[in-house]
Order: structure tokens, then sequence, then C-alpha cells
């Protein structure tokens, strides 16, 4: 039985890497989809490609100046020795762009700002949720494969919710769903709620715009003095709640929710703005 185990693992890493190789035609320069074929191949004992999707995210952390990219790339260049002259230029250049880094104090801005990009970070951050889960054996290869493809799916077109993880499981009525939920509280420590103990409140449909809340999965529910109650559907995106607090210029405290509660009060919301 381990055996067949042991032959399905790689077909299903294939699975994987074709789903990753898709979405790297949309966006070729994904950090996240780089990142994640690189270690895939290395997973499949292929160092050839492992090695060719490296370069291409050491190209990539140069150019955009993405320092968690260009400190990844070094850590593995470094890791792997001596690897020829045109390796050592690439470690010699990241070095140095490593140290400029450390010594900015301004934001990083990654090239391709816009909707696109604002699309491409939404993608990233739920397969960089994807990802976390498979590693921490929440979800089995296949499973993670299916979710993969699926977010591409559905970020391929135009939905009206969110783009998630937790969309996509519960659409495919994932059996640990509620234990999932679990593991995402506690590891997070973002709090779970049930927005149906929380009225409809008028005075904060229009604390953050409807395309806000329908592409980017943040929604608030209450308020607290000049403080915001907000439901998310990724509680370990913490970029997604700072652009929230700067969108809605209040301070927001975030709570995990269900998709299908999240979708019930993003149609209610809908309904009270047409209204």
């Amino acid at each position: 039985m381990a055996d067949e185990t042991k032959k399905e693992e790689p077909e299903q890493l294939e699975q994987v890497v074709e789903t990753l190789e898709q979405i790297l035609e949309v966006m070729p320069e994904d950090y996240f989809t780089l990142h994640t074929l690189y270690e895939t191949f290395i997973k499949l004992e292929q160092p050839e490609k492992a090695f060719e999707y490296l370069a291409r995210l050491s190209d990539f952390s140069t150019r955009s100046k993405n320092e968690e990219g260009v400190s990844f790339v070094l850590q593995q260049y470094e890791a792997l020795g001596d690897l020829g002259p045109e390796v050592e230029g690439r470690k010699a250049q990241l070095r140095a762009l490593k140290a400029e880094l450390a010594g900015e104090s301004v934001d990083i801005v990654l090239e391709g700002a816009g909707e696109a990009s604002v699309t491409a970070q939404n993608l990233e951050a739920e397969m960089a949720l994807a990802w976390d889960l498979y590693q921490e054996e929440q979800l089995t290869q296949e499973e993670y494969s299916n979710v993969l493809h699926d977010l591409t799916e559905m970020s391929s077109r135009v939905v009206d919710v969110p783009v998630s993880v937790l969309h996509v499981l519960h659409d495919r009525q994932f059996s640990r769903f509620e234990r999932l939920m679990t593991y995402l509280c506690n590891k997070s420590g973002v709090p779970i709620i049930a927005l149906s103990s929380y009225e409809e409140n008028e005075e904060l449909l229009e604390a953050l715009s409807l395309d806000f809340l329908t592409q980017r999965g943040v929604l608030p529910f209450a308020a607290i003095g000049d403080d915001l109650l907000v439901a998310v559907l990724n509680p370990f995106d913490k970029t997604l709640l700072r652009e929230a607090e700067q969108a809605a210029e209040k301070r927001c405290h975030a709570y995990l929710v269900s998709p299908d509660e999240y979708d019930r009060r993003l149609t209610l919301i809908k309904k009270a703005l047409a209204g």
C-alpha cells in the first residue's frame, strides 16, 4: 500500500506543475508561482527544471526589487555552493541589492500597478494560503492541485464573489471544512464569527466600496467606536487588512467567516445599495 502511495505522489505533483505553468502563461512574472514551481521540481527530484525556475525567480526579484525574493534566491544559491561564474555573478548582484533594500526606508512598489496587479495580488495571497495548507497537511496533493485549478479558473472570469480558497473548498463540499476553519482560527489568531449574529448596519454600507467587498474578500459588519469589525476569508493576508484600513480610513479588526455567510451578507449589501 505504501508503494502505491509513492507511485501516486509524482503524478499528483505533475498535476500541480501543469496548473502552475498555466498560471504563468497569464502572469509570467508571478512571484508565488515561480517560487512554488521551484520547490515542486525539487520534490520531483528534477534539479535542472528547479534551477531554471530559480533563475527566473532571481531575474524577477532583482528587477522588481522584491526583498523577500532576493533573500530567498540568495539563500538557495548559497546552499547550492559553487555553480560557476554566471551564478557567482548573480549572487554578487543579489547580495548588493539585499544590502541596498535593507537600507531603504520607503516601501517598494512592484511593477504592474493597477487593476491587473490587484487581481494578481489577490490570487497570489490565495495561492499562498493553499500552499501553506498543503505544507501543513491540511490538504492532500490532489486537493491542493484541485484548489489551484479552481482558483485559476475563477480569476480568469468575472465572478460576483471573492476568489478565495474557502469558496473553492466550500463549492467542492470539502469534507473537513469545519475542522479547517478551526485550524485557520487557531493558526492565525483571528477568531471565527457568525455574521448572522449581527444585523445589517446601513451606516457601514459605504465604509468600503462594493468592488472592494466583491473582489478583495473583506467586509465591514459592525463598528466599535471609530474602529471597524471586518469579515475576512483569508486570515493570513495582512496586506489586505492594511489596504482596508487605508480605504476606510479606520482601524480594522479581522474576523474569519465562512464563504456562504460572506456571500449572503454581500448579497444583502448589494440589494441595499441598489435600492
